[in-house]
């Protein structure tokens, strides 16, 4: 009879740890449930920036204005009868 209670507490503290430890455990379970909320999240700011790029995909593609404020932006064109100026911050120069 006491071999039986012992071999049935043995087995309950088996299942216990493994309960909490195990790959199918509670601390594993927790784990992989804040990875899906940090990947859920990653998804919606990814989709976020997808619909952000499409409606400047399709701005660029319809707006001549959308066309020239990039070219002005990002490649520092400027119409033929413009001048452009550039303003350079100089490094602050050092005093003794």
């Amino acid at each position: 009879m006491r071999a039986w209670v012992l071999g049935t507490v043995i087995a309950l503290i088996a299942l216990g740890v493994g309960s909490v430890f195990g790959d199918r455990g509670m601390l594993n379970m927790v784990r992989e449930r804040d990875k899906v909320e940090s990947l859920r999240a990653e998804l919606d700011e990814l989709r976020a920036e997808n619909a952000r790029l499409s409606a400047e995909i399709v701005d660029l593609r319809t707006s001549p204005r959308a066309i020239e404020r990039l070219a002005r932006e990002e490649l520092g064109l400027a119409r033929p009868d413009e001048t452009v100026f550039l303003i350079r911050e100089s490094a602050p120069s050092e005093r003794p």
